[in-house]
């Protein structure tokens, strides 16, 4: 955040924070849902209304997609924008106008303010400059205002990024610290590879997690098809999709999540693929329609599954709520608990509650024994993250290894097919 938000609206937000929680899902699912149709807009201009279709019904179906649609965070909005960017984009490039170039720059910069790394499209723009220019380069009366509106849409990404964030100039100094921040070179869990590394991480995890395994590789085949039989549009959406990786490869950090904006353009090329496998195999037995609609249906069979259970968890308590229910249920009021991050919300209750990121930091399980705190409540979100890297954490492993030998297990909660959250544990600590 790079403003102070009024002491009266401070005071309403820790008083009841769920309900402006429940404003920013509602905006985050809002901008999952209107980036849809933007889905099936870009993919008729693109490849043809079918491939629209289909790419806009896979894009329903992207499980990482829709997991974190709920979540308030920008991913929604960096992918709403997004499309719009590249679908005004596409009609640019058939209108090389000013009012055209203004209004892409614009969703430009409305992109960039949501994820900075959405400046991936501003060099998808110069790209599409050049290839315009480059059609009107034997009209010498043309090249004079085209160029003007050339410069006229990349003002509009500056301007469209600061009516959007005008506390990035206003603020210079907490937003270059939030910036360090964000370009941190270590975080538990997510660091560690080289950018080659990343690269191979989001190909060969954060795809399949966000579409499955079949319909990645149908995106390759359709990424293949359209270099080998090359055309501007899509072209450029190749060239997006190369340069966002690119990016997001060379950041010291790599998370799943980070791929969500180019899911809807990697879904369109997996229906590309699937246009064009149903036109191969219909044969007068079979029409090519038949043959498609098959083939669709093979398709959204696992990420339907894997969506399908999003939904289902989403309507059971995950296990921090069951957690925090235990808790309320069994553990007298006023005890001193101290937790993890991602365990019991706890906030509201009449525990006195210290609670940091890992409970291994700094502490020792006698510092907590000696401060009164007789329950841990630890979070598989964090603690799996330093057992999983001993020789790096080796403080934080012998802290764990301690407790779980030591401490007696009360509860423990377990996510399933029908629950989500991490495993959560509630220890008591004895003498």
């Amino acid at each position: 955040m790079f403003f102070h938000p009024d002491p009266n609206l401070r005071v309403a937000f820790e008083a009841n924070p769920n309900e402006f929680y429940l404003l920013g899902r509602l905006l985050t699912i809002i901008y999952a849902v209107i980036s849809v149709p933007l889905v099936y807009r870009l993919g008729k201009e693109v490849f043809g209304r079918r491939v629209g279709l289909i790419g806009a019904w896979l894009f329903v179906l992207s499980p990482l997609a829709v997991a974190h649609a709920r979540l308030v965070r920008t991913d929604s909005a960096a992918t709403f924008y997004g499309l719009l960017s590249l679908w005004l984009g596409m009609k640019l490039y058939d209108r090389p106008r000013m009012a055209w170039h203004i209004v892409t720059g614009l969703a430009i910069g409305l992109a960039v303010a949501t994820r900075y790394f959405m400046i991936a499209l501003a060099v998808v723009l110069l790209a599409m400059d050049s290839l315009i220019f480059w059609k009107h380069r034997f009209s010498k009366s043309s090249q004079g205002p085209l160029l003007l509106s050339i410069c006229a849409g990349f003002a509009a990404i500056v301007f469209g990024f600061a009516i959007s964030t005008p506390y990035f100039f206003l603020d210079f100094g907490t937003a270059m610290q939030s910036l360090k921040v964000e370009a941190r070179s270590t975080h538990l869990g997510a660091d560690g590879l080289s950018p080659m590394g990343n690269l191979w991480f989001y190909i060969s995890q954060a795809m399949p997690s966000a579409m499955t395994w079949p319909n990645v590789l149908l995106a390759a085949v359709g990424l293949l098809s359209t270099l080998w039989k090359p055309r501007p549009k899509r072209i450029l959406l190749v060239g997006f999709v190369g340069i966002f990786l690119g990016g997001i490869s060379l950041s010291p950090l790599h998370w799943h999540r980070w791929i969500i904006p180019i899911i809807p353009v990697l879904v369109l090329f997996a229906a590309h693929a699937l246009d064009r496998i149903a036109a191969f195999l219909s044969f007068p037995i079979l029409s090519g329609r038949a043959a498609l609609a098959g083939l669709v249906l093979l398709a959204s069979a696992w990420p339907l599954g894997r969506t399908a259970l999003i939904g289902i968890q989403g309507l059971n308590p995950t296990t921090r709520v069951l957690a925090r229910e235990w808790i309320l249920a069994n553990i007298p009021p006023g005890s001193r608990i101290a937790q993890e991050a991602y365990a019991a919300p706890l906030g509201g209750t009449d525990y006195i509650v210290f609670e940091q990121f890992s409970l291994a930091t700094g502490r020792t399980l006698e510092d907590y024994y000696r401060e009164g705190y007789r329950y841990l409540v630890l979070s598989s979100a964090v603690y799996r993250r330093y057992l999983a890297e001993p020789d790096r954490c080796k403080t934080e492993v012998e802290f764990y290894q301690a407790l779980f030998a030591r401490a007696k297990l009360l509860q423990e909660f377990r996510p399933s097919n029908l629950r989500g959250g991490p495993v959560v544990r509630i220890y008591e600590l004895g003498e």
